[in-house]
């Protein structure tokens, strides 16, 4: 290992910038290196709001030279082809032989949004995944008169190298924010009563991943406003003014909302032994590889990682951070592995309704905070995130946060 050892973080999302963020006090100590083939971070927890409310999408994204360069790391603006694990380098896609040596690399690459694994969705379908497909939802939601809605998750399937919940959709907090704000924008703009919003889930239950509590309280939400819900149902294919699942029948469709299936990220898969048989990183609860020393990973690529959620991405970069700094300095202590859903979905206007819940990890904690209050929480953690170029707020806002709503009794 060199006197000043080369700390690679490839991806400047959720995980990579908090990683990043954790380990600037390192900067005199180590070469932090920050990798991403694009020039601005995404804020996707915004997108939603890109593509349903009228939010500008220069609102979602930050130039990430500057906010890697305030924390003492380098960024490097290229495109990966993959990593190269026998000489510990990382290999571009562009065919300079300038590769990037690494004594330690957290892969934080997040998960591929397999758009191409849904028939028709091209031409049919429209999403709110990434700074592409949320404007073209606006402009489709803009054309609207009016017709059925259908908005859902597809299918996705995981590896088997480490012990995760196996959820058939990677999050469905997302599905449950588009329906409400679907609802919302049609009721403003006089369209809603000749629409129907119809909500498809492949799980056996909508929000597998939450507590009994949390399902009822958005199921009556979701009630409430006439929206119908259907459990088991696999889509299969789009096409003109249907949707079609793989049992068979198919529903009217004027808009048709997905979230596609997640794969493991084109790099881990063109990286001969990094992922698993799907793609996927797999790590113990330090975030480490399972079989490659000083090879880590965190956020939506990490197969450890479920669900597929951005509090989940922050928790998971704080433990591979820690895990770096021990393993290249002996110094500091690795926190716990103890994930937990947490997300604040809008419902269109000033309501919003924030989901904290571990019952999928073995945990009680089960809880919703619905209104006003709980939008403007939303837009307290969207601004900060984005006016600090990819900060959280504090740990102790966060501690705050957490003892309001242990007191909620729902």
């Amino acid at each position: 290992m060199s006197a000043r050892p080369t700390v690679v973080v490839l991806g400047a999302g959720f995980a990579g910038l908090r990683a990043l963020y954790r380990l600037h006090d390192l900067s005199d100590r180590l070469d932090l290196v920050l990798v991403d083939a694009r020039t601005t971070s995404l804020a996707r927890p915004a997108l939603p709001e890109v593509a349903l409310a009228g939010r500008p999408v220069e609102h979602a994204r930050f130039p990430i030279r500057d906010a890697a360069a305030r924390h003492g790391a380098r960024f490097v603006n290229r495109s990966v082809e993959q990593i190269d694990l026998e000489r510990s380098r990382v290999v571009f896609s562009d065919g300079d032989a300038d590769h990037l040596r690494y004594d330690a690399v957290l892969v934080a690459l997040g998960a591929q949004k397999d758009y191409a694994a849904i028939g028709g969705f091209s031409d049919f379908g429209y999403s709110v995944c990434d700074d592409t497909e949320a404007p073209r939802l606006a402009e489709a939601l803009e054309a609207f008169r009016g017709g059925p809605v259908v908005i859902g998750s597809a299918e996705s399937s995981w590896g088997s190298r480490v012990e995760v919940p196996r959820l058939a959709a990677p999050c469905e907090g997302p599905v449950a924010e588009i329906m409400f704000m679907v609802d919302h924008e049609l009721r403003r703009r006089g369209l809603r009563e000749g629409s129907s919003i119809r909500v498809f889930s492949p799980g056996a239950v909508f929000f597998e991943d939450v507590g009994e509590k949390v399902r009822t309280g958005v199921a009556q939400l979701a009630d409430r406003q006439g929206i119908e819900v259907e459990t088991g149902k696999v889509l299969d294919h789009l096409s003109a003014g249907k949707a079609h699942f793989a049992d068979g029948t198919a529903w009217d469709s004027a808009l048709s909302i997905v979230l596609p299936p997640y794969a493991g990220n084109p790099v881990v898969q063109r990286s001969r032994g990094l992922g698993d048989e799907r793609g996927f990183v797999p790590t113990d609860t330090a975030m480490r590889h399972l079989d490659l020393e000083h090879v880590y990973a965190a956020g939506d690529g990490a197969a450890l990682s479920m669900p597929k959620l951005g509090h989940i991405a922050v928790m998971e970069a704080d433990v591979a951070a820690a895990a770096i700094r021990r393993d290249l300095t002996g110094e500091g202590d690795l926190p716990p592995h103890r994930p937990e859903v947490f997300c604040i979905a809008n419902r269109g206007g000033h309501d919003a309704t924030l989901i904290y819940s571990n019952t999928l990890f073995g945990g009680t904690t089960d809880l919703t905070l619905d209104g006003a209050a709980a939008h403007l929480m939303k837009w307290t953690f969207d601004s900060y995130y984005f006016h600090t170029k990819g900060h959280l707020p504090p740990d102790v806002a966060t501690k705050g946060l957490e003892l309001v709503l242990r007191g909620v009794k729902r």
